[in-house]
């Protein structure tokens, strides 16, 4: 090749290029990756902003109502999100800090069984036993209640 005058080479470096470019495109199976749509930059950053914000509002503030309605935005106005993981999982923990387990319940649930590669899984199965038994005590002090009014 290197005895090549340079107008010979061009062609064989980017018929090179090329294959490779398309052997990676069409790879398929664990080697290839998971195939995903690609994702709307503009609304990326959006939910990522709105995302920081919520994270800001559950630790720092103590914000809890905001930090709901930021994540209930991002799941609103973008589905596809690329965290959306994260969102389920502090839409959970927002919940249980406003006192609601069973909402919270269905959040860690839906990163538990849709997302079991996510890096809260673990987290979230662990919260969803917490709100489960936290809507337990609940229910059983509202039937106590009741029966101290009859």
């Amino acid at each position: 090749m290197f005895g090549m005058k340079l107008t010979a080479r061009i062609p064989l470096l980017l018929s090179a290029i090329l294959s490779i470019c398309v052997g990676a495109a069409n790879a398929q199976g664990p080697a290839g990756g998971r195939i995903e749509a690609p994702r709307d930059p503009i609304m990326e950053t959006t939910a990522r902003h709105n995302l920081e914000v919520a994270r800001w509002y559950l630790t720092k503030r103590k914000a809890y109502e905001g930090a709901r309605d930021r994540l209930q935005e991002i799941l609103d106005t973008y589905p596809e999100f690329s965290r959306i993981d994260e969102v389920f999982f502090l839409l959970g923990e927002a919940h249980m800090k406003l006192g609601k387990p069973e909402q919270a319940s269905d959040y860690y649930n839906k990163v538990v069984e849709k997302y079991p590669g996510s890096e809260f899984m673990e987290k979230a199965r662990l919260r969803l036993e917490e709100a489960r038994a936290a809507g337990k005590g609940e229910q059983k002090s509202g039937e106590a209640k009741k029966q101290q009014v009859h």
